[in-house]
């Protein structure tokens, strides 16, 4: 095959241009900071890849701020409801202190007075603000005032149910708050299930309730039930129940004479409910049984200031005070137990953002090794390269020169 002498030049030109350019490719790499890909011109599939492992660092290192947020906004929640179990086992031991038969008048408004401090503390930490200035327990509605007091003297709650998330990681949303109604106003009366209380005509016997309970919860049945004592044909005390719904309970007559005698420290069971009652009732006295109803924790304990107060000198008062009672410190034991559940709750939360953060963490320092490994060049390989392509360059243009000066007439 013959071979032109243009020919051998243009091979030698073509040879010579491609090793220029990776000289000058391997010196601009060298320069700049060791990046072999720059433009999508590079290396358009490298480039790509790049460019989605800047944007997962980019995103993972928003979430990452969001995690800090709510980890602040939980863990500022957690030490509010800290403060919050605080004052509640206080006013609990201030509730079985009340218990106390032999406390005089004046013990238990003193009682009261230190009951009403720790009800304005409640409301404080209630309508506590966050570092932003936004009310921590009104939901959505973070510049309303979430708990008031109306003109009726009433507990009321401004804000509303929403609970806000907010994106933590890739896959994790997380609750930032918890309304103020599920903590503070959605606290059952009574036991839970049922109340007990005198009816609107005062007792004038020593006869008390305990809270009582539900013992068959199959066979409970809730009502607005009356329990009430009387005289049988005998001039005996037995007591009777009745429903608005229900009808006659105990007994199923209604009658005197088929009602069970009544007996001092007597268990009185009816329809799954159980109760007992203590003291000696009047013939005409009676207590109002009725299903719980949610009610704020500052009622109850603004109910319980009340009874403090109360007259507590003769034994009928101071029956009418151990029903109160028996019910206050039940409510608040459900307060606590709320409370108590929902500090629970954001310590698994708290878990929660720290796995987050250590898989924030783990995304980022491995989209940056493979973001390195992408862009960058090795320096000691890059140079080692840059020096032997610099020299093949060097022979090449020394050729090429040959090549110029050679002609068919060199070999005549």
């Amino acid at each position: 095959m013959r071979i032109s002498t243009n020919q051998i030049y243009q091979n030698s030109l073509s040879s010579l241009l491609l090793k220029q350019e990776r000289v000058a490719k391997l010196q601009e790499q060298l320069s700049e900071n060791f990046l072999k890909v720059r433009y999508s011109s590079d290396d358009p599939i490298a480039f790509a890849q790049i460019e989605l492992m800047n944007q997962r660092i980019s995103i993972t290192e928003l979430l990452q701020k969001n995690r800090e947020s709510a980890d602040s906004a939980l863990s500022m929640e957690e030490s509010i409801l800290n403060d919050c179990t605080t004052s509640l086992q206080r006013l609990r031991e201030i509730q079985v202190k009340a218990g106390n038969a032999t406390l005089s008048e004046q013990d238990r408004k003193a009682l009261a007075i230190e009951a009403n401090i720790i009800l304005n503390e409640l409301l404080d930490y209630a309508n506590t603000k966050d570092i932003h200035g936004d009310y921590m327990f009104s939901g959505a509605q973070t510049t309303t005032l979430p708990f008031s007091i109306n003109s009726s003297g009433q507990y009321v709650y401004n804000g509303d149910s929403t609970q806000r998330f907010q994106l933590v990681a890739s896959s994790l949303q997380m609750a930032v708050n918890d309304p103020g109604d599920a903590l503070f106003m959605r606290i059952p009366n009574g036991n839970g299930s049922f109340t007990i209380k005198q009816t609107g005509t005062p007792n004038t016997g020593t006869a008390s309730l305990n809270t009582g309970s539900v013992t068959t919860p199959s066979a409970y049945v809730p009502d607005n039930y009356t329990m009430s004592f009387a005289l049988n044909s005998q001039g005996q005390l037995v007591v009777m129940v009745s429903g608005l719904v229900s009808g006659n309970v105990i007994p199923p007559t209604g009658l005197p004479d088929d009602a069970p005698l009544y007996e001092e420290g007597m268990s009185v069971s009816f329809n799954g409910m159980e109760m007992k009652v203590s003291g000696v009732p009047n013939p005409g006295d009676a207590f109002l049984i009725s299903p719980s109803q949610n009610e704020s924790v500052f009622a109850t304990i603004q109910n319980m200031i009340n009874n403090l107060n109360q007259p507590y000198s003769s034994a009928t008062e101071k029956a009418a005070a151990t029903t109160v009672n028996n019910q206050i410190l039940a409510q608040i034991d459900s307060s606590l137990t709320t409370i108590l559940d929902a500090r629970a709750n954001l310590g698994a939360r708290l878990n929660q953002l720290e796995h987050a953060e250590t898989a924030n963490s783990d995304l980022i320092e491995q989209s940056k090794i493979i973001l390195k490994r992408l862009q960058e060049v090795d320096p000691l390989a890059a140079a080692t390269e840059f020096k032997q392509e610099l020299y093949n360059l060097e022979v090449a243009q020394q050729s090429f020169v040959l090549i110029q000066g050679l002609s068919v007439f060199n070999f005549i």
